[in-house]
């Protein structure tokens, strides 16, 4: 018999075995015959040493029968192929995120724009103006910087992130000569990257005083022309609402301008029917006196023809009003008119604000009781149909007849763009606190949500005005911290005036003992 795992066959002889046995295959192996036999004590791999076309992985013999077994290199290399390939995974997510911007660099999302000033706004020189500034990033923004052309004029930190991930900011410079200056922002985010806005051109002018000059506007009423800044003067034509006009010259109280259609002769019209398009202090003033209508011969006696003559100067007490906002409310069916009174003197009494534009023309009588510098009020109006979409605009007018006698009267008409309904926020003083040092103001949301915003509390005494400036977010109905603004020197009534983005929200006044 033959021994299975020995590597010959027993010497035991075979009963009707032929001696020596014939070479023949092992019974039950698949593999090719000439692997599997052997002859005698001679195993294959000895009866044929010259085949190296297989590979010693198969005995028969003393090694038990193996499957054939892969090179370990195989493995390294599919590991390594692995690795490789998650790091080029990494490496391409990274550069699609923005992973790779380093500090000064762009991240992706950041959007930075100045509100105001407007483009090529002419500017006085020597006079303190303000830069109204929003942005956005992917990121949280720590600080704004205002630059004018290389120069840093000012700047802000951003102590936490708004709710709306919209940033907001006022900055302050002043030009100091004549000039072309460009403006620019840049924000700077936590991890160092920076963006700066589009610059923004200005022009910075001296005073012009009564110099002769002329500016654009545009007719927002049909209006009738006369000879002479009155309704006493005779007919000289129309201007139609839309058309643009020059203007070339003003009233002495700013009622009437001198304007100058594309055809026909110069005309005066109401200030109230003109929206301008540059300052009026850019226009000289014209006094014009008519000759009076020839008296009769016949008359003994003559009477006197009154002569029209310009409206009297206003008084050194008179208000100054001018509409400083208006936005959609209830779903663009209540437009919000926020108007204030810019003069040292206060104003108890009638006032007319009419709208018109892209809403509905209107005019409502209220009673007003505006403090001096910066007392506001606001005034509702129904808007019918609503207002539902963006791109529309409100033409806001003060006074439109012109009955209460202004310091000015060049500033009674804005127009602001409309943006989609949405309830803003609605800002009252609940508390004024005087102590021996300060003022201690609270304010409280009373309208809808109110991002994080630059908040301004400012008190003013006479000349003297201090404030205090906070970045605060509030949801509706809540208050805000105590805001401490340092106390004016002297005592008297002290008008108390809260601005968010340049906007005048609330007022009060204070006595201080």
């Amino acid at each position: 018999m033959s021994n299975r795992y020995g590597s010959t066959p027993d010497d035991e002889p075979v009963i009707g075995a032929t001696y020596p046995p014939p070479s023949e295959p092992v019974i039950g192996a698949d593999l090719p015959p000439r692997q599997q036999w052997y002859t005698g004590d001679t195993h294959y791999e000895e009866a044929y040493p010259e085949d190296d076309g297989w590979e010693d992985e198969i005995y028969y013999g003393e090694e038990p029968y193996d499957e054939p077994v892969r090179q370990p290199m195989f493995y390294v290399f599919l590991v390594l192929a692995a690795v490789v390939a998650g790091i080029l995974v990494f490496l391409l997510f990274n550069l699609v995120a923005g992973g790779g911007n380093g500090g000064g660099s762009t991240p992706t999302g950041f959007d930075v724009q100045i509100d105001s000033p407007s483009r090529d706004q002419r500017i006085e020189i020597n006079q303190p103006q303000e830069v109204a500034v929003q942005a956005t990033a992917t990121e949280r923004i720590v600080r704004m910087e205002l630059y004018v052309g290389d120069r840093m004029a000012d700047s802000v930190d951003i102590a936490a992130a708004p709710e709306d991930n919209r940033y907001r900011a006022t900055l302050r410079y002043t030009l100091a000569t004549k000039g072309t200056y460009q403006l620019f922002v840049r924000v700077i985010a936590e991890s160092g990257a920076t963006q700066d806005s589009a610059k923004v051109r200005v022009v910075a002018i001296e005073p012009v005083g009564e110099r002769p000059q002329q500016i654009r506007g545009r007719v927002v009423a049909d209006a009738t022309l006369r000879a002479g800044p009155g309704e006493e003067f005779e007919e000289a034509g129309r201007v139609l609402a839309g058309s643009e006009i020059a203007i070339l010259g003003k009233s002495r109280d700013v009622t009437w301008l001198l304007v100058q259609g594309t055809t026909g002769s110069p005309g005066w019209v109401r200030r109230a029917a003109i929206e301008p398009l540059d300052t009026l202090d850019l226009v000289p003033t014209r006094d014009v006196t008519p000759t009076p209508a020839p008296e009769p011969t016949a008359t003994a006696v003559p009477s006197p023809s009154p002569s029209p003559s310009a409206s009297p100067s206003p008084s050194p007490n008179a208000p100054d009003f001018v509409p400083t906002n208006a936005v959609l409310a209830n779903g663009g069916s209540l437009l919000r008119v926020t108007i204030s009174n810019v003069s040292n003197n206060a104003y108890n009494g009638p006032l007319v604000v009419a709208v018109g534009g892209d809403v509905p023309q209107q005019e409502q009588a209220v009673s007003a009781s505006l403090p001096a510098n910066g007392g506001s009020t606001v005034v509702e109006f129904t808007v019918d149909p609503p207002v539902t979409s963006g791109g529309k605009r409100a033409v806001v007018t003060i006074d439109p007849a012109n009955v209460v006698k202004e310091l000015r009267e060049d500033n009674n008409i804005a127009t602001f763009s409309l943006l989609p309904p949405e309830e803003p926020a609605n800002l009252v003083i609940t508390s004024a606190q005087v102590t021996a040092t300060a003022i201690e103001v609270v304010v409280r949301n009373d309208g809808g949500a109110m991002p994080a915003s630059n908040v301004v509390v400012q008190v003013q005494l006479g000349a003297q005005t201090t404030s205090n400036s906070v970045n605060i977010a509030l949801a509706p109905g809540q208050s805000s911290p105590v805001i401490i603004v340092p106390r004016p020197t002297g005592s008297g009534t002290a008008t108390v005036t809260v601005f968010v983005g340049n906007q005048p929200m609330a007022s009060t006044t204070v006595n201080l003992p």
